[in-house]
């Protein structure tokens, strides 16, 4: 009951903090003439907190040609991009755990200088920037058409199409290295405690020591350090939409911005991260109470 009075509170501090920030741009427009616009900021606050009940209601201004704007539903084309992009960002925060994970096992059960070696690889990738790596995938994919006929992803959305492996790819690279770098600190300094040591003096092997004991311990870091790691990926998710003319949320409020539409769309993500990493802290400090991740 606690916890779940504890959720309620972060999720209501979290849905007041991001409603004062929607009007942010009034304040902002009042600064630069040297106005505090408060009386206004207060109006399009209740105006947001009014709109955000009746979401059927809300709609955008449509440019239709010749100087015509027309006002457009926002519903349900704003729920369809959003279902999109959290598509993408959640398979490819899953591949990036899962890759990442599978890279630090190996490279644990590799000798010191080969580690160091792997890891410097690893560190050099993560310093290119997301648009390169982008554009390089997108290279290779024409060049690989190019050679041998064979489309193995397009690489920009046109109409109704959807694609997922090439882009999720290119969103889970830099994470991946991020999940990988971190996970290798943790294993690295659980590698050093005594019960491992105890573990190699009984005669356990090395890769039976990393699942059973090492693995449960360091993935409860894990995961709370990949919620950084997520709002990397958030940061990432514009330039991946405009880069493959993804018709996602984040390009949807980039070509119809308004306090209302940020305000739902930042909702609309925050809602499912929050539910995810609520539930995975419930059990993971649950199996500590327990006694059941160290040993």
């Amino acid at each position: 009951m606690k916890r779940i009075l504890l959720w309620s509170i972060q999720f209501l501090a979290a849905f007041l903090s991001i409603l004062l920030l929607s009007g942010a741009p009034v304040l902002i427009t009042g600064f630069q003439q040297g106005k505090l616009l408060w009386n206004e900021y207060i109006e399009t606050i209740k105006l947001h907190a009014t709109s955000i009940m009746n979401l059927r209601e809300l709609s955008v201004d449509y440019y239709v040609g010749r100087g015509e704007m027309r006002q457009v539903p926002v519903f349900p084309q704003l729920l369809e991009n959003i279902t999109y992009s959290l598509q993408l960002l959640f398979f490819a925060l899953v591949t990036a755990v899962v890759f990442a994970l599978i890279g630090t096992f190996i490279t644990m059960l590799l000798r010191e200088k080969a580690r160091a070696r792997v890891k410097l690889f690893f560190y050099f990738l993560e310093s290119l920037p997301d648009i390169l790596i982008i554009l390089l995938a997108q290279l290779f994919v024409v060049i690989i058409f190019q050679k041998t006929g064979v489309l193995v992803s397009k690489i920009a959305v046109i109409g109704d199409d959807r694609i997922y492996w090439l882009p999720v790819l290119c969103l889970m690279i830099l994470p991946m290295i991020q999940l990988y770098r971190l996970s290798m600190l943790t294993f690295e300094a659980e590698e050093r405690t005594m019960y491992v040591e105890l573990a190699k003096s009984l005669g356990f092997g090395k890769a039976f020591i990393l699942f059973m004991h090492i693995f449960r311990n360091a993935i409860v870091s894990v995961f709370f350090q990949s919620k950084k790691t997520m709002w990397f990926m958030l940061s990432n998710l514009f330039i991946l939409e405009l880069m493959f003319n993804i018709p996602g949320v984040m390009l949807y409020m980039f070509e119809n911005l308004s306090g209302t539409l940020f305000l739902v769309t930042i909702m609309s993500f925050f809602l499912p991260i929050f539910i995810l990493y609520s539930l995975g802290e419930w059990y993971f400090i649950h199996r500590l109470k327990r006694g059941g991740v160290v040993g």
